[in-house]
């Protein structure tokens, strides 16, 4: 099954919206993850960040040349089985309503 699949049957119920260049899924009205070209972006926060760019396959997300802090880029490779990729979405979501609707 391709990510995005994986990504809908996984997450509570959420609005998607094209950005990125993928999919966004927009949970509670914040942006929680959007599933990519190379994987998936996901929102941490600035909190965990440190933590979780040291991980394996994550890289800072950049945008336009910058990094930007809250948001990781998870290689699609560290997404192989679901329990990681239920992990990383379980961030993106934590985040998202912590973060609230704009």
């Amino acid at each position: 099954m391709e990510l995005l699949e994986r990504v809908r049957a996984a997450l509570p119920p959420a609005e998607e919206k094209r950005m990125f260049g993928g999919v966004g899924f927009m949970v509670d009205g914040a942006l929680a993850c959007s599933v990519g070209p190379r994987g998936l972006l996901v929102r941490t926060g600035t909190a965990d960040f440190d933590d979780l760019v040291g991980r394996a396959g994550v890289e800072p997300m950049v945008m336009g040349g910058r990094s930007s802090r809250g948001w990781v880029d998870v290689h699609a490779d560290v997404l192989a089985d679901d329990a990681a990729l239920r992990g990383w979405l379980d961030v993106g979501v934590a985040a998202a309503r912590a973060a609230g609707a704009p």
